[in-house]
């Protein structure tokens, strides 16, 4: 599903490994129930240090787009090992009526850079996980062949992804009774919010922060369906979004880092 803060997009993992986007690393404090891990930070990619640098032919995104192609860098660490991955993944809709839900359709074939994407039915999307051959560093060439009332297009472009410097300070430990409040620092070419989210098991709770740095806290009583003695992980989320018109159709394009941290919940 999709989640719109401050005009970007925020795709929620909906199922397993295969439909979760996004790949991150951010630089997270925590304060009061958290326990910091000793490490040297490390930068996860070599995005500019200020600025979003718009991609030629793309203007930042105001949301209301027929399709979202996404491309992320996925970073998730257990104990001092991250392992690193890409995703891809593209949706097609028929735009939101009035207070309706848009409706998800086929678009027919989905390339990037001539490497075709997996449809998956339920919901209608396509993906790339794990194992990605594709270069998502850029250039990029999406080409859809379009179906039904989604027409073809291609759109190429060198993407700009959000900057992260320094996965040190994501906690290894949370306490439950004094709640969670984390500090983020060090996002650099972030057109806007951060999102956070706290999952264990079928519980999710998320929080974001508006203009890359801030701070996000989850009380003790939002955090009471959580139980406690298991691992919790933590899910931090930066997306550059952008648009571009084809065929009379605005369709949105969005390149972003996810980092997921897996720490124990006391």
């Amino acid at each position: 599903m999709f989640y719109i803060f401050s005009n970007v997009y925020f795709i929620k993992s909906v199922t397993n490994e295969k439909t979760n986007i996004a790949i991150h690393i951010i630089l997270l404090f925590t304060f009061f129930a958290c326990k910091k891990k000793e490490a040297t930070p490390t930068p996860v990619n070599t995005a500019p240090t200020s600025g979003v640098g718009m991609p030629n032919g793309l203007v930042k995104s105001t949301g209301g787009d027929y399709c979202s192609l996404s491309t992320t860098y996925k970073y998730t660490q257990i104990g001092l090992n991250v392992n690193k991955d890409s995703i891809v993944q593209a949706s097609f809709n028929t735009g939101p009526a009035g207070n309706t839900p848009p409706t998800y359709v086929n678009g027919g074939t989905v390339t990037i850079n001539n490497i075709p994407l997996t449809y998956n039915n339920l919901p209608p999307l396509y993906f790339i996980s794990s194992g990605l051959t594709a270069n998502i560093t850029g250039p990029i060439t999406w080409d859809v062949t379009g179906s039904g009332t989604v027409t073809a297009f291609n759109q190429s472009f060198i993407p700009s992804y959000p900057h992260y410097n320094g996965a040190a300070a994501l906690p290894d430990t949370c306490i439950k009774a004094n709640g969670i409040t984390i500090n983020i620092t060090g996002v650099t070419n972030n057109q806007n919010s951060v999102v956070v989210y706290l999952n264990l098991g079928t519980a999710s709770l998320y929080k974001y922060i508006l203009g890359s740095n801030g701070s996000v806290t989850f009380s003790a009583s939002e955090l009471a369906s959580l139980p406690t003695s298991q691992t919790l992980t933590i899910d931090l989320f930066l997306t550059n979004a952008y648009s571009a018109t084809h065929n009379g159709f605005k369709h949105g394009f969005t390149n972003g880092i996810q980092y997921t941290k897996y720490s124990f919940l006391k």
